[in-house]
């Protein structure tokens, strides 16, 4: 399996609040509508920040994170590369998204604990 990390940051005109309620009572919405058994995501979580901090460590901001599994990067391709994504899905990220500074991370997984 494959897991892409996706770190979201919101457009400069909307608030965090705004982006976190378009984000997950509009967006996910649209996206649960569009997938089907066909879609070949195994598995799609939403991180959203906290304002804890740890004395001594630095952290990164993002207004969200998106972790989506994928059986390998040939289905994971398929997805983000499908007239279903980029004419529903990625157009209605413009709505939220400041997409030029969205970051992918493609990784596999290693279970350290549990």
């Amino acid at each position: 399996m494959i897991k892409i990390s996706i770190f979201l940051t919101r457009r400069a005109d909307l608030t965090h609040e705004e982006f976190v309620e378009y984000w997950t009572h509009k967006h996910l919405p649209l996206i649960a509508s569009v997938t089907d058994g066909a879609v070949p995501v195994r598995r799609h979580v939403l991180l959203l920040p906290t304002d804890d901090e740890i004395p001594g460590l630095r952290s990164t901001y993002y207004d969200g994170v998106v972790e989506v599994w994928f059986d390998d990067i040939a289905d994971a391709t398929r997805w983000f590369t499908s007239a279903v994504f980029t004419t529903t899905v990625a157009a209605d990220e413009e709505k939220f998204l400041d997409r030029s500074l969205t970051r992918f991370l493609y990784a596999t997984e290693t279970p350290i604990v549990g």
